[in-house]
């Protein structure tokens, strides 16, 4: 679909300044993971990985807690986990931030839920299919695409085994939220991506016009603004995700910081040890690297 850049987009309301939308965990939960959730977790599987609805409409939310044997071993949490009545195991993703090793953290999750479809005495073939959608709020560096979609393939295609199935939905290649578009015919699948990342609860509103499952899923979101406890523990956790952001983002951008001062560093040992080795005086190698006496001699 091509942006529509028409108009400006639809106002926002907030509490205390603090946007209100779906991809903050409270609320991603509250929609997608409570027990009177499944007809509106068992949809958003449908869309989003084209399950048939008769496949996932029996299913069990479980434990988010991931598989671990021992104290030693790193203890994982998901969003979501599904469990479908034919043994599958869905995780359901909300990432509001991109970091470089994401790939790598969902294919752990991924190798988690996988493990845990093995029982005792039985072969490799009763291990069940596992399936990872993760819905991302900065861009997917992998790919160009609203949906993005891995499984084991070899180089001419050809599918090793199902078993594997990773979905990336990068929602800052949704349209703009302007007034156009909400009135124009927009996919399902993209109503819904838009519901979920939108900051704005008339853009919601106006989107779960006429869809009864939408509009459930609304109500339940606008209690954050009439009913006080649901408000105070929305601002709560809101404030304790964008803490714990900004500390991993501050320790990211210092040890990035401090490994391109070990480079530099490093590079101009390696320039002198090169000039060193062509004979050039000591006194030059000194002011051309910036290195003390000392540095050069222990070369």
């Amino acid at each position: 679909m091509v942006k529509n850049n028409s108009s400006p987009a639809i106002d926002n309301l907030t509490l205390n300044g603090i946007p209100v939308s779906i991809r903050y965990d409270y609320l991603f939960k509250k929609i997608f993971a409570s027990e009177d959730s499944k007809s509106a977790v068992a949809h958003l599987i449908h869309l989003t990985t084209g399950l048939r609805k008769e496949d996932v409409s029996d299913l069990t939310i479980s434990n988010p807690y991931l598989l671990f044997h021992n104290i030693r071993d790193k203890r994982s949490i998901v969003d979501i986990l599904i469990r479908l009545k034919d043994g599958k195991r869905i995780n359901i993703e909300m990432q509001n931030h991109w970091h470089p090793f994401y790939p790598e953290r969902a294919i752990y999750y991924w190798s988690l839920m996988y493990q845990d479809t093995s029982r005792a005495r039985e072969g490799y073939n009763k291990l069940s299919k596992c399936i990872g959608i993760h819905l991302l709020n900065e861009a997917f560096h992998l790919g160009e695409k609203l949906q993005s979609t891995y499984a084991i393939r070899e180089e001419n295609g050809s599918l090793l085994s199902d078993v594997l199935e990773l979905h990336f939905f990068d929602l800052t290649k949704l349209p703009e939220e302007t007034k156009e578009l909400l009135q124009s015919e927009i996919s399902e699948l993209e109503r819904w991506l838009l519901f979920i990342r939108t900051d704005s609860q008339e853009v919601r509103n106006v989107l779960s016009e006429g869809d009864e499952l939408m509009s459930e899923c609304n109500d339940k979101v606008q209690s954050v603004f009439y009913t006080p406890s649901e408000r105070e523990i929305y601002i709560r956790e809101h404030i304790a995700e964008m803490d714990h952001y900004s500390i991993m983002r501050e320790k990211y951008e210092s040890g990035l910081k401090e490994g391109l001062q070990k480079g530099k560093e490093e590079a101009k040992l390696n320039i002198a040890r090169a000039l060193l080795k062509s004979g050039i005086d000591k006194d030059i190698i000194q002011q051309t690297t910036g290195l003390d006496r000392e540095q050069l001699e222990n070369l």
